[in-house]
């Protein structure tokens, strides 16, 4: 039983209460508060305390603590206005990324409290890397087969500073590091829906510790091992307002030595580009009263290394490449001309299949109908290499291939506007301009005239030196030897099983493709000698200017680890490719 004769004893005397509690705070708290003096009596007739000074005390320290940490925020931000300096940092300049990168392996990633987890993309180049090293471990599964999602749960995320303040120290100095976040008004032709800013701080009336610390970083990302390309394209017509260009790939670059071409071309071309970029001869040009532009044009057959070399000598230069399609639905002279007005000061621009681009000439110059009817009949997306596909609205399936020009599809850019924009009055200075064609024959004289175009270089089909090259390059045993070997396969039961290559009720066919998946791949290794000897061998078999280097890699690639192989199959490959090419034959029987 409960004991209530404790409150029969209370007297709700409200007249003995408000003469005891007459404060202020009661009365406020009492006309603010329903039934507020119903609980004070009741509390100060069981314990004989005045709530009132309680709850006035708890509002003062309220109001200490918000008035301290306003005045503390008015403390800050002006001496942050007057003793403090800072440089922001937007999110579409590389910098952005080379920060983030450099920030994810300081000390201040370790010991936060608040932190951002990014999933680490790791290359397939980067094997110095502990990381892909011991994701290498453990990748196959029960028959033998590699699994990514296996091998990527293996490569931890990296950490970055989430969203607002934190600080970290270099050369001793106390840095502000802030990293904030706005929405976009409309969401991005590539999904981004938000733009990112880094604003960092330090104490002091000068920027110049902030600079040194960017110039650091920026010489720390020259020396990792790893060196990236990246390569941008135009940004969706609606956002072309705020910025034109969008990086939508990072790859890794590509050694010159891959790039099928004579050896005295491509120490040409290396040196002519070296000694364009070289600092001093800007200041030649302009004594001379030369515009500061330089022009190449790549021609040839198709698969011969024209967009490989542009990549080879990016990644030589340390430049950033910058491909333009001049089919690109609703991509106007004026677009082109804010294009090439926006790029950085020193670049590589591409652009790809000139002879098909669909260049405007005065007499067939579309009408502005036909210009709307080409934006609306047609769409593009972006592939999986970062090239732009036209895609019908009508029928989706009808995609163009990148490069080729649509049927009875006019560019909205005529031959005169793109002039105009390689070399008009206010043309882009500085940059280095590459057109690849395979049709040379099919171009404007004007586009291709000295000062526009200042070297052109001819890619043919392979030559007995090339082949010989690709065959040393494929099967090269001092990269196998550099290489880890790969995980060994584990042993694949002989009974029956229904995976996933099949289903229950199937399974004499399951073993016998399983039985085939157990095969250990062979691996043929020869010694540096043996392998020139090959290699001329190989070259001997094929005959000169018939076959494309991509042609000849791609037979070895199917044959990547067995040279001896190579060696026995390439008459009977040679003879069919002769054969299919003298009948227009585009597919294949024997690869």
């Amino acid at each position: 039983m409960i004991d209530l004769s404790s409150l029969n004893r209370l007297q709700f005397d409200t007249s003995a209460f408000n003469s005891t509690v007459t404060s202020l705070p009661s009365t406020l708290l009492d006309a603010l508060i329903p039934g507020y003096g119903i609980l004070s009596s009741l509390v100060f007739n069981l314990l004989g305390v005045d709530i009132g000074l309680a709850v006035s005390g708890c509002l003062v320290v309220f109001g200490l603590a918000k008035g301290a940490q306003f005045l503390y925020t008015r403390s800050y931000d002006l001496f942050a206005a007057y003793f403090m300096s800072s440089i922001q940092i937007e999110d579409d300049d590389s910098l952005f990324s080379q920060i983030m990168e450099w920030i994810a392996e300081q000390q201040m990633t370790k010991i936060s409290r608040d932190l951002k987890a990014v999933t680490k993309w790791v290359s397939a180049y980067e094997e110095s890397s502990e990381e892909a090293k011991a994701s290498d471990e453990d990748v196959l599964d029960e028959a033998g087969i590699f699994n990514f999602e296996k091998w990527a749960s293996n490569i931890p995320p990296r950490y970055e500073p989430n969203f607002g303040s934190d600080k970290f120290y270099y050369k001793g100095r106390r840095f502000i590091f802030a990293r904030t976040r706005r929405e976009k008004k409309s969401q991005s032709f590539f999904g981004k829906a938000e733009d990112q800013t880094l604003d960092i701080k330090c104490i002091g009336r000068t920027t110049e510790p902030i600079k040194e610390l960017l110039n650091h970083i920026k010489r720390w990302t020259l020396t990792k091992d790893n060196k990236m390309t990246a390569i941008h394209r135009p940004s969706p017509k609606e956002e072309r307002s705020n910025y034109a260009w969008d990086r939508q790939s990072l790859r890794p670059s590509r050694p010159m030595s891959s790039v099928s071409l004579d050896q005295k071309q491509k120490a040409m071309v290396v040196m002519d580009i070296n000694e364009y970029l070289h600092p001093a001869s800007a200041r030649w040009y302009a004594a001379r009263g030369i515009p500061y532009r330089r022009g190449y044009l790549l021609y040839g057959p198709p698969g011969t290394g024209k967009t490989s070399l542009s990549f080879a000598l990016a990644g030589i230069f340390g430049l950033d490449i910058y491909c333009i399609s001049l089919m690109e639905i609703g991509l106007t002279e004026s677009d082109l001309n804010k294009l090439f007005s926006q790029l950085p000061r020193r670049c590589i621009v591409l652009l790809e299949d000139i002879d098909s681009a669909g260049l405007r000439r005065p007499d067939d110059a579309p009408t502005d109908a036909a210009a709307k009817e080409g934006e609306e009949a047609t769409s593009e997306t972006s592939t999986d290499d970062g090239n732009l596909t036209k895609i019908s609205k009508t029928d989706p399936t009808k995609a163009s291939v990148p490069g080729q020009s649509q049927v009875g599809f006019k560019s909205l850019i005529s031959l005169s506007g793109l002039l105009n924009a390689i070399d008009g009055v206010a043309s882009h200075e500085g940059r280095v301009l590459i057109m690849t064609t395979n049709l040379p024959e099919k171009l404007d004289a004007a586009l291709i005239r000295p000062g526009r175009v200042d070297l052109q270089v001819q890619f043919t089909l392979a030559t007995r030196d090339q082949m010989r090259d690709i065959f040393k390059r494929m099967y090269n045993t001092h990269e196998v030897a550099k290489a880890k070997a790969p995980a060994k396969r584990k042993a694949v039961p002989s009974s029956p099983t229904t995976g996933k290559f099949g289903r229950s009720g199937s399974t004499k066919e399951d073993a016998e493709f399983l039985d085939l998946l157990a095969r250990e791949p062979a691996l043929d290794v020869v010694d540096p000698e043996r392998l020139k000897e090959m290699a001329n061998e190989f070259a001997d078999q094929l005959p000169e200017r018939q076959f494309s280097p991509a042609e000849i890699q791609g037979f070895l690639l199917m044959r990547k680890k067995e040279p001896s192989r190579a060696l026995r199959e390439v008459a009977k490959w040679r003879d069919s490719m002769l054969e299919a090419k003298a009948k227009d034959v585009k597919v294949l029987e024997v690869q």
